[in-house]
Formats: structure tokens, sequence, C-alpha cells
């Protein structure tokens, strides 16, 4: 007699009720934000999208307060679903209130309050996942009034009773800096909130880690104090700055980071505390440079905190961006190296 047959004739025999095994838990998803009109984020979307089970593309911007949507053309996904035998992640497009340049706070708040407006865009949101296949979509409406904040949560509840009978699940982003309450009403209104965890320091800010391991583990703690962590995706930066003195920094990849670096002889500080390397150098325009980026080590390290918090996954920000070994296995930690510890960032004085 088998196992299963004898353990299932004692419970007969003896009244038991044997409980079914729990399911074991999902794996964490690796979620890859891009932009389709960015040649390397294209160049790091056709090499690594095996390697990531979502693939969040800046493709949808909401360009008028009728709730009309602009898609913006993508090629290389097209080419990466296209090819047999690769792993074919879920697409989940942004979007977003930004086009040409500007945060369209008009069209975005008309969409949450003008019901034909949002008739308009979920018809066209739930039409255009059913012609692409698309699993959901990530919503990221930034710039809002406080009337704006306060009408978000509940118009993601009505973008998400309409996407999720079709089997289309809604995402939206979160600063790391807002304020805990709203960011537990935009949870409760969504299959999952993005944690934007990076930006400790800013592009006008002072120079500082763009994303510390102190400051990430201890703002994950307090977010999650109030969150389901399955529900969670946190997003990594994979990008640097590079902040002339008293100016406004340039994005930077953390190649061309580490391309500085050499070319300008300049000592790589560590610290234990951020883990973010950076270093010093003169510009060609005379003023002091300070450049602080995320490396593959940091990334990794990240990383681990935050799945040790059993989010439901982690989002690179962003591809084309990122260091190339991100991809390889990760090796030993780098060691701190002795430096000054930054202050607290702030505005750059103008």
């Amino acid at each position: 007699m088998s196992k299963s047959r004898f353990t299932a004739m004692l419970a007969a025999m003896f009244g038991l009720v044997l409980a079914a095994p729990s399911p074991a838990p999902a794996a964490p998803l690796s979620v890859g934000f891009y932009l389709p009109w960015d040649d390397a984020s294209e160049a790091s979307l056709t090499a690594h999208a095996g390697a990531l089970q979502v693939l969040s593309p800046m493709t949808a911007a909401i360009t008028t307060p009728q709730g009309n949507i602009r898609w913006q053309p993508d090629p290389a996904l097209a080419a990466v679903r296209g090819k047999s035998g690769r792993t074919k992640p879920e697409v989940f497009p942004i979007v977003s209130n930004a086009h040409d340049d500007v945060w369209d706070v008009a069209a975005a708040e008309a969409a949450m309050t003008d019901p034909a407006a949002f008739q308009a865009m979920a018809d066209e949101l739930l039409t255009k996942a059913a012609a692409e296949g698309y699993g959901g979509y990530v919503l990221d409406f930034e710039n809002l009034t406080p009337k704006g904040l306060a009408a978000y949560a509940p118009f993601l509840a009505r973008l998400h009773a309409v996407l999720k009978p079709a089997g289309r699940e809604l995402w939206v982003t979160a600063t790391m800096g807002q304020d805990p309450a709203l960011i537990g009403g935009l949870a409760k209104s969504t299959d999952a909130v993005v944690l934007m965890a990076y930006d400790q320091c800013w592009a006008t800010s002072t120079p500082g880690p763009i994303a510390g391991l102190d400051w990430l583990g201890q703002t994950l703690d307090s977010r999650l104090s109030v969150l389901d962590p399955a529900h969670v995706i946190v997003a990594l930066g994979a990008y640097g700055y590079n902040w002339p003195q008293s100016g406004v920094a340039k994005v930077v990849s953390a190649g061309e980071a580490q391309a500085l670096a050499t070319l300008n002889h300049a000592v790589v500080v560590r610290g234990a505390a951020d883990g973010n390397p950076h270093f010093s150098y003169s510009g060609g325009d005379g003023r002091l440079h300070q450049v602080w980026w995320l490396d593959a080590a940091t990334y990794r390290a990240q990383r681990a905190a935050a799945l040790l918090r059993h989010v439901r996954g982690v989002a690179i920000w962003r591809l084309g961006l990122e260091d190339p070994a991100l991809w390889a296995r990760g090796g030993p930690a780098p060691t701190p190296t002795p430096g000054p510890t930054p202050g607290a960032c702030t505005m750059v004085p103008h």
C-alpha cells in the first residue's frame, strides 16, 4: 500500500482532518524599466530581456484633459517578444503624465475627476492590453496638486476595477519620501506599489549617495510597517550623477562614471554605510566635480536587502544606465574605502 493511501486510511479511521500542503512562495519578480527611444536602453533590453520576468517600457502618456493617450513606438520590444525560444516576460507599460518635457498635471487630474475622460482612458488601456497581450500597467502620475493627490487612490481603485476582470494588473509608483498614509491608500487601490528607492540625493541637491545602504534599509522598514511586502516592488537605481560645484547634476551611466574616474586618475571611495562608489575631479569648466553612482556590487547588496524583507520583486531603474557587471554572477563585496562621511542632502542654493 502506498504511503499516501495508508495516511488517508488512518485519517478516515480516526476522524483526522489532513491540512492541504501550503503552496510554495512565489519566486520574487525581476522587473526592468526602460525608455523605448533610448539606444542604450534598447541594447540592454535586447541583451537581457530573458533574465527578467516583467518589462516596463515608458510607453504611454496621457496628453489631454479628454483622456487621450499617446503611445511610443517600441520596435525593440516587438523584436524581443517575437524571438522564438526566448523567455517572453510579461509587459507592464508605464502610463505617465510626462510628455513633451512637461508633467501634464491638468491631463492627469482630469482623468481622475472627469467621468468622460476617465472612461476614454480606461477604454484605450483595455483595448491596447487586449491587442498587445499586456499583463497590466504601471501608473506614474507626478507633480500632482493636493487636490490631485487626494483623488489619486479613488481613481486607481476605479481603474483597477476596470482592468481586473480582464486579467490585467495595476501597479502604481511612489517615492520613498511620500507620506506613508498616502502610499498605504495607493496600495489598497492597486495590485502593487513600486517604491522608487533612489534619489536620496538628487540632481538639484548637494552631492551625496543616490541610495545609501543604511538609508535604503531604514526607509524600507518604515514603509513596510504599513504595507504588505507581498504587494511591493522595490525599484533600485542603476545610474549616477555628476555634480559640478554649486550646480545641477547630470545623469551619467555607471560605465560613464567609471570611465571618468579612470580618465581623471581619481581615487574611488566607497563608504560602509552608503556603498555608493564616488570620487571628485577638476573639470574642464574649471569647477570641482563630484560623481556618485550605483555599481553592480551596490545593486546586489541593495537587492539582497530588499528580498530579505520578502517583497514581491525588485526592479532596475533603468536599463541602459546599469553597470554591465550587474548581469554577471556576484562576487565578494568590495571593501569600504576610508573617506569623509557625507552630510544630509539639501537643495543647491541659487
